[in-house]
């Protein structure tokens, strides 16, 4: 059965999470992101449970890098490698202090006791085929991004 091609949105609390889940996950050491390589988790591989063009996922991945960078969610040394031809690289990615402090948010509404939104991103992130999984982790990145800002007690 084909997947209809969703809205770019769609995507990107999914594919933010995937970021933040890796940058998370390394901090404070730099890490290479490569678009080919997209998902935190290693068995889901590329968007086949996403979209029926993985290409377009995967431009959609390097803009989301680029995005949360320009932001100031993260930072990186340099892009490599061609847009057009689908394959783009972060060298020396790394949370910048403002992502690390979104991500060290701790509301209740979200998370365990005690637990942090990046431990929940990086948890969901490794299990992202879920219709539950994919709902949590828009939740949690518009947390972490303070787009959920009044709605989510503790933060």
């Amino acid at each position: 059965m084909a997947k209809a091609i969703r809205a770019n949105q769609e995507f990107f609390d999914l594919l933010a999470g995937d970021v933040f889940a890796r940058l998370y996950t390394h901090f404070p050491e730099p890490i290479d992101i490569y678009t080919s390589g997209i998902w935190y988790n290693d068995e889901f591989e590329k968007s086949q449970l996403f979209d029926d063009d993985p290409d377009r996922v995967m431009k959609l991945y390097a803009h989301t890098v680029q995005w949360l960078a320009e932001e100031g969610f993260l930072r990186f040394s340099q892009a490599t490698g061609d847009p057009s031809e689908g394959d783009e690289g972060f060298l020396n990615c790394v949370l910048t202090s403002k992502g690390l402090a979104a991500l060290r948010k701790t509301p209740d509404s979200l998370t365990g006791p005690g637990e942090t939104l990046g431990d929940k991103i990086e948890a969901v992130a490794k299990d992202i085929g879920s219709d539950t999984a994919k709902a949590t982790m828009k939740q949690l990145v518009g947390a972490a991004l303070g787009w959920i800002v009044r709605s989510v007690a503790g933060i």
